[in-house]
Order: structure tokens, then C-alpha cells, then sequence
């Protein structure tokens, strides 16, 4: 079943078999240093007109104890289902030197072993598309081509989004870039096509336009265009605030963009992943197209996010067409929540605890009396089976 588990990816990664997936898409924090806030709405505010803004998430990375144990942990190899190789290693070691232990290294020592995990459950045929800015994309290629292998790169995509502000000491930043690679040389790749229309006809010639089989043609309202091969620039417009996809989340994505990932690198009844799914956009789009899709995020905002998403828009019921599960209850777990998203930790600790366990000096502990009820509960969900 279509699954959304609420928690760390690293430990849920570590769950999965080998050669498991058929793509992935993430859209990891970018080591950007930008808080990211959500405008909301609660029903009892919305009568009155007001709104609430709470933290989405906190795109800021420090050195500290976690990134310590992420970096001995690779290291040694104690971390991830799939053993780093030399070239990792190596590399890894190398970016301790030149970088220190400084936020970007805290940052790349969180990717590292999860890239790991994702390069274990990819399978032989499958892709994978990491999406990031000009921040840290210098450093994140180096990191895919040891783990990918460069002879597997195939494309570096620039999503070129047009909408934003301008910098007067600066040329105006309009682009996000988007790793596309392969796990071997035997991939899914499917040809897809865009319309590229153009200004002026006056360079085509009407018997040519007015053949059947032309490589020209014109949409109904008259526009000349073409049929064309998408190159590695995609001009795709991010979303507005009046757009009827946005859902007030910082960072979504449209949907169109995903929609050309999935069409090209995946079929019908494939499985998608997305380890960092914030808002969902990206197993919404899977659900659009029918393949199967597991979203990962370690946030309870993107959770409950994500399932009123497909229940306002009436697309699928929980229990019916997909499944919730928790995070995987061991101390690594509970701490990267309660460190990454504490105000979600504690809402799904108040709605697994009884309330004497959680009047007991606030020490909450490990989750062994989680209950699925209650938190579905506290999300406002009603299953449906």
C-alpha cells in the first residue's frame, strides 16, 4: 500500500529491502540558513480572519554532537545498511579538511549516509533526482558521483522559475538545479515531448505548415508551435500565491515539475520515493499518474499536511489507498525528531501518552504505547476501510 511515515528517513531507509524503488525524487533543506515559516489557518480563526505562523522547518545546519556521531558513524561504517566505498571515504575525509567543522560539513555529513541508504533501495533500472540550489549543489555532486558513480550522471537540470525579487548587488537568482542519475546503464527513460512555441511563423513556409504529418503546427488559437525533446533547462514557473496548487507550504514545488521527473524515469504500478516529501507534491503527483509511492518526513506539520491534501481534494482515503506509520522507535529516531521538530515530537507523544505518563517531569521517553487511534484523532482523520 501507499505509505507516509512520519519520522527521521535515515532509520526508515534502513528498513527498506535492496533494489526496492523504481525513482527517487528528494528536495532536501539546502544548507540555505533560511527559517522557513507556514501561514495557517485554524477553523476557529479562520471565521475571524486571522492567521498563525508556525516554523515549517529550520534550514540551518551547526556542528555539534549529531554531526560527530553522522561523521564517525560513516566513517566506520556503523550507520547505513550499505558500506561507504573508498571513493566516499576518501572524499568525505577530504571535505573534513578543507571545510572543518562548520555548518556546511554538519550539512554534508547528514546527506551522506542517507544518499547511502537511497543508492542501496534504488534498483538496477531505477533514477534518481536530487533537487538543491547553487548553496551546496558544488558539494552535493562530488557526494552523488562517489556513491552513483560519475559514469552515471546523466543530466544537470536547471529549473529556471522566473517569479521572485531582484538583488541590486547581484545578478537576480532564478534557478534551482536538479541532479538527474542513473543507477547503472540500464535505466528506465521514457521520450516525452513539450510544446516550444514560437513568436513569429514568418520563417515557415505555408505549404510546409499546412502538410499533415508538419513539424509545425498551431493550437487552437492560433499560436505556431513545435513538439520538441525537453532540454536540461526547464522553464517552469513556481507557484503564486494566488495559484490553486499552493497550500501555503514554503517551499512546494509545482506540479508540473514533478510531473515531467515521473513521466520520463518511471512507469504505471512503479514504486516513487520521496524521503523528504514536505507538502507532498511529489506523491501527489505518483497518485495522479498511478504509480505506488512512499512520502518520508520527519515533520507532523508535512504529515498532516500531506493527508488533508488528498482529502480536500478527494483523491484518496486514508486506510483505503494509503497507510500511515510513525517513526521506528529507537533512540536515533527520537532524538533527530526531537532535535529537528519538537513541536511535532511532543504533539505525537501527547497523543501516545496517557496523561500521567506525560505529567511524570516531562521526561517522555521512548514510544512503546504509541497509539495509531489517537493521533489519527489528533489530526482530525477519519479512517475509511
Amino acid at each position: 500500500m501507499n505509505t507516509l511515515c512520519c519520522g527521521d528517513n535515515l532509520p526508515w531507509l534502513k528498513t527498506f529491502s535492496d533494489n526496492y524503488v523504481d525513482l527517487i525524487y528528494l528536495d532536501p533543506p539546502f544548507q540555505s540558513g533560511v527559517n522557513y515559516n507556514l501561514i495557517f489557518q485554524t477553523e476557529a480563526k479562520k471565521k475571524k480572519g486571522a492567521t498563525s505562523q508556525i516554523k515549517a522547518f529550520t534550514d540551518t545546519w551547526k556542528w555539534g554532537e549529531d554531526a560527530v556521531k553522522e561523521y564517525q558513524g560513516l566513517i566506520d561504517g556503523t550507520l547505513t545498511r550499505e558500506k561507504p566505498n573508498l571513493k566516499l571515504l576518501t572524499l568525505i575525509k577530504a571535505m573534513m579538511g578543507y571545510l572543518g567543522e562548520s555548518s556546511m560539513m554538519a550539512y554534508l555529513c547528514k546527506m551522506s549516509p542517507r544518499l547511502l541508504e537511497m543508492h542501496r533501495v534504488l534498483k538496477d533500472t531505477g533514477s534518481i533526482y536530487l533537487h538543491c540550489d547553487p548553496t551546496s549543489s558544488h558539494y552535493l555532486k562530488l557526494l552523488m558521483d562517489s556513491i552513483f558513480g560519475v559514469e552515471n550522471f546523466q543530466n544537470e537540470i536547471i529549473w529556471w522559475y522566473g517569479q521572485g525579487g531582484a538583488s541590486k548587488k547581484r545578478f537576480a537568482k532564478k534557478h534551482d538545479i536538479i541532479f538527474f542519475y542513473s543507477k547503472s546503464e540500464s535505466y528506465i527513460y521514457n521520450l516525452i515531448r513539450e510544446r516550444n512555441y514560437y513568436n513569429s511563423p514568418f520563417f515557415v513556409k505555408k505549404s510546409d505548415l499546412e502538410k499533415e504529418d508538419s513539424y509545425y503546427k498551431k493550437d487552437y488559437q492560433g499560436r505556431l508551435y513545435a513538439e520538441i525533446l525537453p532540454q536540461d533547462v526547464w522553464k517552469i514557473p513556481s507557484l503564486i500565491n494566488i495559484s490553486k496548487e499552493r497550500l501555503g507550504y514554503p517551499t512546494q514545488k509545482p506540479e508540473a515539475l514533478l510531473e515531467r521527473i515521473i513521466k520520463a524515469s518511471s512507469n504505471e504500478g512503479d514504486l516513487v520515493l520521496d524521503p523528504f516529501c514536505g507538502c507532498g507534491t511529489a506523491v501527489a503527483v505518483a497518485q495522479k499518474f498511478k504509480r505506488r509511492w512512499i512520502g518520508i518526513d520527519i515533520s507532523l506539520l508535512s504529515i498532516e499536511v500531506i493527508v488533508k491534501r488528498f482529502i480536500e481534494k478527494g483523491q484518496i482515503e486514508l486506510g483505503k489507498h494509503f497507510d500511515l506509520k510513525v517513526f521506528p522507535n529507537d533512540q536515533y529516531s527520537e532524538e533527530s525528531i526531537k532535535k529537528n521538530d519538537p513541536n511535532g515530537y511532543e504533539a505525537w507523544c501527547r497523543a501516545a501518552k496517557s496523561a500521567k505518563e506525560e505529567a511524570d517531569n516531562g521526561d517522555l521517553g521512548l514510544l512503546p504505547k504509541y497509539d495509531r487511534n489517537e493521533v489519527l484523532k489528533k489530526l482530525g482523520v477519519k479512517e475509511k476501510r
